[in-house]
């Protein structure tokens, strides 16, 4: 595999991290780039369950553009009885939309397979679990750099435009891009916790 990670120098200083707020990965993300220097947008769309400390409420116009890119997500994901979550869904799209690489902790679900709650992926493709899978899934449909940490595999991916699935990495990815979304599921182990330090660690090593 090319060497895609030791070529850029970024200075997390000026780095922003765009996430969620949620509790789990997306806390982890924020708690840990400010020791970093790195700053957190965390965004939200009318609800009082936001946890981060960097809130952005998000314009109607990219809470629109959010149910539209949620919907052309679930025609991968194939899922059902969406509409309930679309705050939190929608809300996402501000995630991938502002950033040029995704970062996410959870679990990789195989075509026919079963994530860690019994639900099937009825999808032709790889694809993550949970709510978090819409914002990979936003981020392939436009082309970003998606990264996934898999806790239960205790390895990261990378997607192939290629191949058109997750591939295994080596080693751990390091952001390349002064934009970024850090995000992931809230059932964070410690090794998501440690991968996501790692992350940042690895970043500041590759810029000295």
């Amino acid at each position: 595999m090319i060497d895609i990670f030791g070529e850029v120098k970024i200075d997390l200083k000026k780095v922003t991290c765009h996430s969620g707020g949620a509790l789990g990965s997306d806390i982890f993300w924020e708690e840990c780039g400010e020791e970093y220097g790195v700053k957190t947008k965390a965004y939200s769309h009318k609800t009082t369950n936001h946890k981060g400390s960097n809130k952005i409420e998000i314009s109607d116009d990219d809470y629109r553009d959010g149910v539209i890119e949620v919907n052309k997500a679930n025609k991968f994901l194939k899922r059902y009885g969406i509409s309930k979550y679309m705050n939190l869904l929608a809300r996402n799209w501000a995630q991938v939309k502002y950033s040029k690489q995704i970062f996410a902790i959870g679990y990789i679900i195989n075509p026919n397979q079963k994530d860690t709650k019994g639900y099937v992926n009825k999808s032709d493709f790889d694809i993550v679990s949970g709510g978090t899978g819409y914002a990979v899934q936003m981020g392939i449909n436009n082309e970003r750099v998606v990264y996934v940490f898999d806790q239960l595999k205790d390895n990261w991916f990378r997607w192939s435009y290629t191949s058109l699935s997750f591939i295994k990495l080596d080693k751990t990815p390091i952001i390349t891009e002064y934009n970024f979304a850090g995000i992931g599921t809230r059932e964070i182990k410690e090794n998501g916790i440690n991968a996501i330090n790692d992350v940042y660690l690895k970043t500041l090593n590759n810029s000295k």
